[in-house]
């Protein structure tokens, strides 16, 4: 009688699971593989549920770098007999480690933002810190940004990091092309086999709706440094008076809620409704006609493909590849606004409202344009990249 062949296994390492956009990437990858003979296990600091079909470990300490956890992750590593360790997204100071340790194991990085959205972070971080505080702003101006800015000093200690986890793994993943190229002019890559493109995956959506109401949608986490919801409320400002009829939905909750619900309060802003976190946005794509974003930096956000594959038109700020590859052509497959010009983005906007021909045209494109990002296609690139791996 043949013995059977065991099943090729990976691991991946996260900060919380399950929860957020790099997690759920994470799930979509594991649906797929484990139809072609692969084992999922996924270590997490904090578990925050259950994840169907793969195996959820709760690692011994809270902190993601501690040599705890990583001395968790070898034992796992080797105990379980993993083929593929994979770290998606957030760079792990115990990497070399855990690397030199188990030099039998494939290593993957995917990077689920654009390059160096650290520096963008920080900066607008310690930019918004400085609000409300005369000597904090001035310490912004004159030495924190010009720092950051011009003699980019965190960008170099950064780009070292990237830099060793490059040479450390055997595959490094991004979402587009444009990260790729960027990556390879400011790290000065001559080895580019690593680098595989691959973006997120996006579900088809049976039975979309077509009967759309009036109403803007953003669905995200409400953070300052990231999304950016205020200048949605500033744009919202400038144009909802010249569409009645028309509402916002803000989807999601975060450190800024409050804070934002305050903002337009003090706005006086009609027709606009808070939800808080859902844990089911699609009930919300379904009857919204636009999807907006004013993000100051985004990887391959995944609201906008959401919206596309349900027929809701987006507009954002083309402040990256990522964004500038799902919604062009410009027009078409949704609108790019130059970034950060509120007062553009606002006239564009409510043209698009004032236009239900073009909305419905758009509609109809976003739809299809949504299918290059099936679950299908994105799971035989990531089927591909882990055969390649372990030498099928």
């Amino acid at each position: 009688m043949p013995s059977l062949q065991r099943k090729k296994r990976i691991l991946f390492y996260h900060i919380d699971f399950p929860c957020g956009g790099a997690e759920r990437v994470t799930r979509d990858i594991s649906q797929w593989v484990r139809n072609f003979d692969y084992e999922v296990y996924i270590a997490a600091c904090h578990k925050k549920g259950e994840a169907e079909n793969v195996s959820l470990i709760e690692l011994p300490h809270e902190d993601y770098h501690s040599k705890e956890n990583a001395d968790a992750i070898v034992d796992l590593i080797r105990t379980l007999s993993i083929d593929i360790f994979v770290l998606p997204g957030i760079q792990c100071r115990q990497f070399a480690y855990i690397r030199s340790a188990c030099t039998s194991c494939k290593f993957v990085y995917i990077l689920h933002n654009v390059p160096f959205w650290e520096v963008i972070g920080n900066s607008e971080h310690k930019k918004h810190a400085a609000k409300g505080s005369f000597w904090k702003t001035l310490e912004w101006h004159l030495l924190t940004n010009p720092k950051a800015t011009w003699l980019k000093v965190y960008e170099k200690r950064l780009m070292k990091e990237y830099k060793k986890t490059y040479d450390l793994v055997d595959a490094y993943v991004v979402l587009c092309e444009g990260y790729k190229s960027e990556l390879e002019k400011k790290l000065r890559l001559s080895d580019l086999n690593k680098i595989t493109v691959i973006h997120n995956a996006e579900y088809e959506v049976e039975n979309i709706s077509m009967d759309k109401k009036k109403q803007l949608l953003f669905v995200g986490r409400m953070t300052y440094e990231h999304k950016r919801v205020d200048r949605l409320l500033d744009i919202w400002k400038m144009i909802y008076k010249k569409v009645p009829g028309w509402e916002l939905i803000l989807v999601g909750s975060g450190s800024e809620e409050r804070a934002l619900r305050q903002r337009g309060e003090k706005m006086k802003l009609e027709r606009v409704t808070f939800t808080g976190w859902s844990l089911n946005p699609s009930v919300f794509y379904k009857h919204a006609s636009v999807s907006c974003l004013t993000s100051t930096f985004e990887g391959w956000p995944l609201c906008l493909t959401e919206a596309q594959a349900n027929g809701v038109v987006p507009i954002a700020f083309d402040c990256c590849a990522g964004i500038r590859e799902i919604l062009s052509p410009s027009g078409e497959n949704g609108i790019l606004i130059p970034p950060f010009r509120k007062r553009i983005y606002a006239d564009e906007l409510c043209k698009l409202l004032l236009d239900p021909e073009k909305l419905a045209c758009m509609r109809e494109n976003v739809i299809r344009k949504s299918q290059e990002y099936s679950v299908e296609e994105v799971g035989r690139k990531w089927l591909q990249l882990f055969d390649r791996l372990t030498g099928e």
